[in-house]
């Protein structure tokens, strides 16, 4: 299986933008024609890494319905970002395979009931599923990430148990997975309580990559963000202008949005690649081909110090 050579530096901050697929998930379709326009933009701002789209079933998840063609059409065109496919089960990766996705992000969550709710699987169900995917990524020189959602609370039964995640997470990892994302789905986790679990599994998953997905529910992910790279994450996944939710998920809000992110670690003299002022161009278009506005505190307040290089992630 192919390996994420990757590393981050003491100082740098690997983030991977979620728009197109987990900010759009929710919301009425749109044209592949703007996903692509937002693509686009995105590229032009330095993201490098992000979440394409996913390969679910077109009844459950209508926004994600032109998954193949955006795959096909963005790969054609010889972009180099890494291209992320959300996939649930075998027919999602080979469809992800098929349309040249080789980054495939398995998503399972930790709670037996949001599994149910989410996959119409249990637990076990999904991690049997997760088996004949390595070998398909495998036999395709294919990476692949498992995220474990609902790793700080379910919607449905409360909080979750941190020795389930850490059980699912070893299960995952002796199969032979690439890396790993945390995800707080629907925004229940403290600083304090993302901390530990960060610590924890990045012990128990070394050499692995542990990143974070984190949503603002309750106004905390940026903090919950910060606590995790304090405590081991290299990698934070975010939304311009703090789009998205979980359609089978709840009170599941937005996710942090990219752009705040990007300004404080700027502010922080964490570097990220990211020009400031191009990426809330790209939240404006963004949230606007859905009818919405940019709901994030730079999309309204703008950069602190405007007209200055701190608002180029690339000059500071």
């Amino acid at each position: 299986m192919k390996t994420d050579t990757t590393v981050a530096t003491s100082r740098s901050v690997k983030l991977r933008d979620v728009t197109l697929r987990d900010g759009l998930q929710d919301e009425v379709p749109i044209p592949t024609e703007a996903k692509l326009a937002v693509f686009e933009a995105l590229v032009l701002a330095g993201v490098s890494d992000l979440e394409l789209t996913s390969f679910t079933r077109p009844d459950r998840v209508p926004a994600m319905a032109d998954a193949d063609l955006l795959a096909r059409t963005v790969i054609a065109s010889g972009a180099t970002p890494l291209l992320w496919g959300l996939v649930l089960n075998t027919r999602g990766a080979e469809r992800a395979l098929e349309a040249g996705i080789r980054h495939l992000q398995f998503v399972v969550s930790v709670s037996e009931r949001h599994n149910l709710e989410n996959t119409g699987r249990t637990v076990d169900g999904s991690l049997q599923e997760l088996e004949r995917i390595i070998e398909l990524a495998t036999d395709a020189d294919a990476l692949v990430e498992v995220t474990l959602a609902t790793a700080f609370g379910c919607p449905f039964t409360g909080p979750v148990d941190p020795a389930s995640v850490l059980d699912v997470a070893k299960r995952s990892k002796d199969m032979g997975v690439d890396r790993f994302t945390l995800a707080d789905t629907i925004g229940t986790g403290a600083p304090n309580e993302v901390s530990a679990l960060v610590r924890g599994l990045a012990d128990e998953l070394h050499p692995l990559e542990l990143g974070i997905h984190l949503h603002d529910t309750r106004g905390l992910a940026m903090a919950n963000a910060i606590a995790a790279l304090e405590a081991g994450s290299t990698r934070v996944d975010a939304a311009v202008g703090g789009l998205g939710g979980c359609p089978f998920a709840p009170g599941a809000s937005g996710n942090l949005p990219l752009e705040d992110l990007v300004h404080a670690l700027m502010a922080m003299g964490r570097p990220t690649g990211i020009d400031l002022r191009a990426l809330l161009e790209a939240s404006v278009l963004a949230c606007g081909s859905v009818g919405r506005t940019p709901n994030s505190h730079v999309g309204i307040a703008g950069p602190r110090y405007s007209g200055t290089p701190f608002e180029s992630g690339r000059t500071i």
